[in-house]
């Protein structure tokens, strides 16, 4: 009985279990892995924040990021399009349009040939780079938001003697940042 209610609960909270005799082995956890996308962050990338170069203009910077990330189907690309509307700049068209996977895209706007680029340098955010005529303009700092109960729940592993461990493909300072951010050593 015990066992059929359990599963039926995890079931409504969404937790799939697939043997139910794991639920007798349950209390020997004394680890648990966790993905960092979607599970402790939302999965949803936002901008945080838009660096030019002194004697740039920021909006400028993330208008002709903006415009080239358009013609990218990237979750960074969608979140610096995002942010460019909330900001309410307009947009126009990309023209010779590149995409470097890995790497970033490039393109013309206004005539001029734009880069997005992965950023050398990194706070714990995933930053790229905007560039033009040669030279870097700006950098566009992004980040996955948190999810609200993400710390509580690491305090509640924590409280049941449970060690949380955090797993990503991020590089080590964006894991780093979200680590310490819910509490994950």
């Amino acid at each position: 009985t015990a066992i059929l209610v359990g599963t039926g609960r995890g079931a409504q909270l969404g937790v799939l279990i697939k043997r139910p005799q794991v639920l007798e082995t349950a209390g020997g956890i004394d680890t648990v892995v966790l993905d960092k996308t979607g599970t402790i962050t939302t999965g949803r990338m936002t901008v945080g924040a838009v660096e030019a170069q002194p004697g740039e203009d920021a909006d400028m910077v993330l208008r002709r990021a903006a415009a080239v990330e358009a013609a990218s189907e990237h979750p960074v690309a969608a979140a610096i399009v995002t942010a460019a509307h909330e900001r309410g700049l307009t947009l126009v068209p990309v023209t010779d349009f590149a995409n470097d996977p890995g790497t970033g895209v490039s393109g013309r706007v206004d005539g001029t040939a734009v880069r997005v680029t992965r950023a050398a340098d990194s706070d714990g955010r995933t930053s790229v780079e905007v560039s033009w005529g040669g030279a870097r303009r700006g950098v566009i700092r992004l980040a996955d938001a948190i999810k609200p109960t993400s710390a509580e729940a690491i305090a509640e592993l924590k409280a049941l003697g449970i060690t949380p461990m955090l797993l990503t493909g991020d590089n080590q300072a964006v894991a780093a940042r979200v680590a310490a951010e819910v509490g994950i050593a």
